[in-house]
């Protein structure tokens, strides 16, 4: 199963050019308008949009989320139905459900206008890739209270013929009031509560297994341009250094933003607050509209401890950019400054995170991806992930990535992306090839029908990955439906061991208004003589 060469040849020194590149965009600046969308819904790296039309919206598009009122790059559209765009996204960014985004407005003649069919707002099940903090999501900083939030109660129920049957129950609360009673102060919090069944005495042994406190966040804005925030909160700036406990305070002036931070981190078992885990820390930044999107920098310094000693020193950098019609950059690094040698503390100077891509639209209908992701293991507190995502996740992540995306007429998309990982630990190389064709309009019954592969070798296994989904929804669109099928072969390398599964899915999600909905989806999983079966319920309404 071999790759292109041009994968797994990928030079440190195309590197070094690739980011000196990013830094080096000339920028102007325009005037545009931009729509709402919401993210509606979020399964692995596939993040959807909906809006009320997504008439002008073109596959390879960029949406926007709104910061400092500033426009920054935040998803790449893959494809889309008439009310609903399915996205990636940019770097490092993450979304949970409910977030605002924003489209360029953009002109177009009725000819070029693509009726598809509607689809569905898709219930929650992978809830390990929601955001655990909002973006920054007021149009201006008026004094006007706003109120929105989420609650939703959920099941995850697993069957099986070899072990007991395991029955997990969650809560989340998500809200955010803006402008309370007209003045300058802002709330907002995710919280989510998880518990199994007739395992109660886990909770009462150590409620921070059961209660996760995702934000939790009070804002205050002195004036339009400084900002206060205490509690726990994700900063978008930085990203990268993960959820702070303690004071943020930012200040914004013309395209320029400073801001310093000091708290905690979360601890590193049960997310819970770890004030052992003291960090400070100050990053600069720019945000610029130019002609064709914008352009945005952040370079920060961090200094975490742990019970007082210094555990790291480093240096954090990001950079988006679409000053180049139909090119969307990003790069994001990390350099360690401090290091123990033999228990002796030494000033370094490290890399130990980086990542890049670029996304080029050719056309309307051909777009090209290609990225480097040398950053750490992301750890997840809560996944409700198979045994056959996981996999697939763990092997595509890292390392040298390349995707296309071809419309070749209305209705149908084709994708392929191919990858390559090497690490001196590994025994050999982890190699990925994946690819889809969809036909989003079936004749005759208005379905949507895609047919995936993926083929992956990684140090400990080959495997081979094939499906078949087919979506509709009824009733006016009140009614969405999903029928899934993958036939799975995983062969292990240094056993006679294989995996082969049958994996079937059925989902139903119905719209009760627009604030109420509910979700019911089954998976089962056939392998030789043993039977998986998964059930997840959910029921959400919005405040």
């Amino acid at each position: 199963m071999d790759l292109p060469e041009m994968i797994s040849r990928l030079t440190h020194r195309s590197i070094i050019v690739f980011l000196l590149f990013f830094c080096g965009i000339f920028v102007v600046n325009s005037q545009e308008t931009y729509r709402q969308g919401t993210v509606s819904y979020i399964s692995g790296e596939n993040i959807y949009v909906k809006f009320e039309t997504t008439a002008g919206i073109e596959n390879g598009d960029t949406l926007f989320i709104l910061s400092e009122q500033q426009y920054l790059p935040a998803l790449i559209v893959q494809h889309q139905s008439s009310i609903s765009c399915l996205c990636t996204a940019l770097g490092n960014l993450n979304f949970k459900t409910s977030d605002v985004v924003f489209s360029h407005e953009a002109s177009l003649s009725e000819e070029e206008v693509i009726p598809v069919i509607a689809e569905q707002e898709l219930p929650e099940k992978d809830v390990s890739q929601q955001v655990i903090t909002s973006m920054e999501q007021a149009v201006s900083k008026k004094n006007t209270p706003d109120f929105s939030g989420k609650i939703r109660l959920s099941s995850n129920s697993n069957f099986s013929n070899q072990t007991d049957d395991i029955h997990r129950f969650r809560y989340t609360v998500s809200a955010k009031a803006t402008n309370i009673s007209g003045s300058k102060l802002t709330a907002e919090t995710y919280l989510s509560f998880t518990h199994k069944l007739n395992e109660w005495d886990v909770v009462k042994d150590n409620l921070n297994k059961a209660l996760k406190v995702y934000n939790l966040a009070l804002q205050y804005d002195f004036t339009e341009t400084a900002t206060l925030w205490v509690g726990r909160k994700i900063n978008p700036h930085v990203a990268n250094v993960g959820a702070v406990d303690g004071i943020q305070f930012e200040y914004g002036f013309k395209n320029l933003y400073a801001g310093v931070i000091a708290g905690s981190r979360p601890d590193y078992y049960d997310y819970s607050f770890n004030f052992d885990l003291f960090e400070y820390g100050a990053y600069l930044g720019q945000a610029q509209k130019v002609t064709n999107g914008y352009v945005q920098s952040s370079l920060a310094f961090f200094e975490q401890r742990n019970k007082g000693n210094i555990d790291r020193r480093f240096v954090y950098f990001q950079h988006s950019n679409s000053a180049i019609k139909n090119l969307n950059l990003f790069a994001s690094f990390e350099l360690d400054l401090y290091k123990l040698e033999n228990d002796e503390p030494k000033n370094t100077l490290s890399l130990t995170s980086l990542y890049l891509s670029a996304r080029y639209r050719f056309s309307r209908r051909f777009s090209v991806f290609g990225s480097y992701d040398n950053r750490k293991n992301v750890i997840y507190y809560e996944t409700f992930r198979n045994l056959t995502d996981e996999i697939l996740q763990q092997a595509s992540r890292q390392g040298g990535r390349v995707r296309f995306n071809y419309r070749p007429v209305n209705y149908i998309i084709v994708s392929a992306s191919a990858g390559t990982r090497f690490r001196k630990e590994d025994p050999r190389s982890t190699k990925t090839l994946n690819g889809f064709v969809t036909y989003t309009s079936l004749p005759g019954i208005h379905a949507s029908l895609s047919l995936t592969g993926n083929l992956l070798q990684t140090s400990y296994l080959d495997g081979q990955v094939y499906g078949a989904r087919i979506s509709k929804d009824f009733l006016d669109g009140k009614l969405y439906s999903l029928l899934h099928y993958r036939w799975v072969d995983y062969k292990y390398v240094n056993t006679v061991t294989e995996l082969r599964q049958h994996i079937g899915e059925i989902d139903f999600s119905y719209r009760f208004n627009k604030s109420f909905y509910l979700s019911v989806n089954f998976e089962a999983t056939f392998q030789e003589k043993d039977i998986f079966n998964r059930l997840y319920l959910s029921l959400s309404k919005k405040l």
